[in-house]
């Protein structure tokens, strides 16, 4: 067998884990090698291409957040779908998983607003440590600009999927770009699907800080610290025991499978 079609074989195989069938391009992307191949050789072992109207609802009801409530907040650079949403694959009953890039220091302060707006606007969302509810906003994933690397312990094939299935609804600065750059272990598990992502990349765009002092920046620091260890104390109580993957510039509140 060549190794092409034992790519190919994996990623299906991969993908039925799921209960999903691949098309032409959904096989190119996700297409499990660390070689590069092209799209003209794989897409004769497409499978039977299955509509899903209901990923392009939730999809649409993401848009909505973005474009009538996230837009808003500045310290917000990047949104990105994540989960069976993203996978184009989902369930009516299912919650829809969110991905959200900060400016530096920000998280945490961001985090606790985001949850407070939310609340307030009767905006549905997934709360911490409960179940899924038909199209709840699920804020599971959260880095700042200067933490955008995922952890090694979490560089996985899952992990790796998910990320060049995410759907970037909303990208400031260019963002998502220097997300891939920062990720280039995803390359050794989908070469393909990650060169395919990374094409016309360019840089950050540094924010402009709006002058301001090393006491204002210095101020920031301190305030994300303090809220960090008063949701992290929070969410310790909740759980009873230490908490993995949540730091000061990144939490992860998805479990890996």
């Amino acid at each position: 067998m060549s190794e092409l079609l034992k790519a190919i074989t994996k990623t299906k195989n991969y993908a039925d884990k799921y209960g999903q069938k691949l098309n032409a391009n959904q096989l190119f992307l996700r297409l499990i090698s660390p070689k590069i191949f092209k799209f003209s050789e794989i897409k004769k072992y497409k499978e039977k291409e299955e509509k899903n109207k209901e990923y392009l609802r939730k999809l649409k009801l993401t848009k909505s957040l973005i474009d009538n409530h996230l837009v808003k907040m500045k310290s917000i650079l990047m949104v990105g779908i994540t989960g069976s949403v993203a996978a184009e694959k989902v369930n009516e009953c299912e919650d829809i998983d969110l991905l959200i890039i900060c400016r530096a220091e920000k998280l945490w302060w961001l985090r606790l607003y985001l949850r407070l707006y939310v609340w307030q606007k009767n905006i549905p969302h997934r709360r911490y440590n409960q179940i899924e509810r038909k199209d709840e906003f699920c804020f599971n994933m959260w880095l700042d600009e200067n933490n955008l690397k995922i952890p090694k312990e979490k560089q996985n094939l899952k992990n790796a999927t998910d990320l060049i299935m995410m759907k970037v609804i909303y990208n400031k600065n260019n963002c998502y770009q220097k997300f891939l750059s920062d990720n280039k272990w995803v390359s050794k598990y989908l070469a393909t699907g990650y060169g395919e992502r990374i094409k016309n990349q360019t840089p950050l765009i540094p924010l402009d800080k709006g002058g301001q002092k090393n006491f204002l920046i210095f101020i920031n620091k301190i305030i994300n610290r303090v809220l960090f260890w008063g949701q992290y104390l929070y969410m310790w109580s909740k759980k009873g025991r230490k908490l993995k993957n949540i730091e000061k510039g990144q939490a992860f509140f998805h479990q890996d499978n």
